[in-house]
C-alpha cells in the first residue's frame, strides 16, 4: 500500500485504533508524513518508533526521558529517531515522547513505525507488516510543490527573509499543502494590519506560532489563512479582497483568481499559497515595485 490519499489514511486509522484514540491516529498520521519527510543533517529520515496506549507504558524503559516532550515537535522526534534501531526504539504514547524501549515482539498491544528512508514508513504488528505509507508521492506527485522551489519563490518574494525562517514557513507550507479540499494561505510581513483591515471579513485569532499539526487544522475550514513570516498566524477563514486582476484566468477557481486579485493590488510584498481541491499548488506573488504606505 503507498499514496497518500483517503483510503491509506483510513487503514492507518483502523490500525492504530486498537492502541490510540482515531482522532489522535488521525493526527499521527500527518504527524508520520511530515516526520519521514524530514531530513537531520542531511540524512533521510530512519528508525523506530513504538506507538503504545496511554495505559499500557512498558514498566520498564531502557532510557527515560526526564521532560517528555510532545509528538507534534516533529524535529525532536526526527533527532531521536537517528539514536533508534532494531533493538532500541523510541517510545510514544500518541502524544508524547517517552523515551527508549527495547524492541519485543511480545508487545501486542502497541504498534511498530519503521521510517524507512525519505517520505516512507510502514507499520508493523507482531513482527508483520500490515501498511506502507510514501508521503514523497502526497509531497511532490499530487500536488507538485517542492520544498526547493518554495524557498526560491519565498526569497523572490520577501527578499532577504533568513534561512530559518523561510525554512519554517516551507514546514507549514508542506502541512497546508495536503489539504484535501484545497486552501489558501496567505504570507505577508503585515499579516497583524491585515487581519484587522479585514476584520469583517475574517475571523481574527491571538497571534499564535503555528506548527505544521495546528496549520492542518486551521487550513480544514473555507477561507484563507493570514500569517507573517514568522509563521505567526493573525487570521482564519479570511475572504481575500481587490479589484479584478489583469492575470485572471477564468479557468481556474476561485481561489487561484482571488489571491490573483489580491496581490496584484497589495501595497506591500506578500505570497499566497494556492492549494487546489485537485491537487494542484500555486504560489502567487508579484514582482514589481510597491507604493509607498
Amino acid at each position: 500500500m503507498s499514496g497518500i490519499n483517503r483510503a491509506t489514511l483510513q487503514s492507518f486509522i483502523s490500525s492504530a485504533s486498537c492502541v490510540v484514540s482515531q482522532e489522535v491516529a488521525g493526527e499521527l498520521f500527518e504527524l508520520f508524513n511530515q516526520i519521514a519527510l524530514l531530513r537531520y543533517e542531511e540524512a533521510a529520515s530512519n528508525g523506530f518508533l513504538m506507538l503504545c496506549p496511554p495505559t499500557g507504558v512498558p514498566p520498564v524503559l531502557a532510557l527515560k526521558l526526564e521532560s517528555p516532550f510532545d509528538i507534534t515537535d516533529i524535529r525532536g522526534v526526527r533527532k531521536m529517531l537517528q539514536i533508534s534501531d532494531e533493538q532500541l526504539c523510541v517510545l510514544c504514547d500518541g502524544r508524547m515522547v517517552l523515551g527508549f524501549v527495547a524492541m519485543n515482539a511480545d508487545h501486542t498491544d502497541t504498534l511498530m513505525i519503521q521510517f524507512r528512508g525519505h517520505g516512507v514508513w510502514e507499520v508493523r504488528q507482531g513482527g508483520c507488516t500490515i501498511a506502507q505509507i510514501d508521503a514523497t508521492e502526497g509531497e511532490l506527485l499530487a500536488l507538485g510543490l517542492s520544498e526547493q522551489h518554495f524557498l526560491s519563490v519565498v526569497q523572490q518574494a520577501f527578499e532577504g527573509l533568513p534561512e530559518p525562517r523561510a525554512q519554517h514557513l516551507w514546514t507549514l507550507v508542506a502541512a497546508a499543502q495536503r489539504q484535501l479540499r484545497g486552501t489558501n494561505v496567505l504570507i505577508t510581513e503585515h499579516a497583524a494590519a491585515e487581519a484587522r483591515r479585514m476584520e469583517s471579513q475574517c475571523t481574527r485569532i491571538e497571534p499564535v506560532a503555528l506548527t505544521p499539526l495546528l496549520m492542518s487544522r486551521l487550513t480544514g475550514i473555507d477561507g484563507t489563512v493570514v500569517i507573517d513570516t514568522n509563521g505567526i498566524c493573525h487570521a482564519i477563514g479570511a475572504i481575500l479582497d481587490g479589484p479584478v486582476s489583469a492575470r485572471g484566468d477564468r479557468r481556474r477557481g476561485g481561489r487561484y483568481n482571488s489571491a490573483l486579485m489580491y496581490v496584484d493590488h497589495s501595497r506591500f510584498p506578500s505570497l499566497i499559497v494556492v492549494v487546489s481541491q485537485d491537487g494542484m499548488v500555486d504560489l502567487v506573488h508579484r514582482e514589481k515595485e510597491y507604493p509607498r504606505e
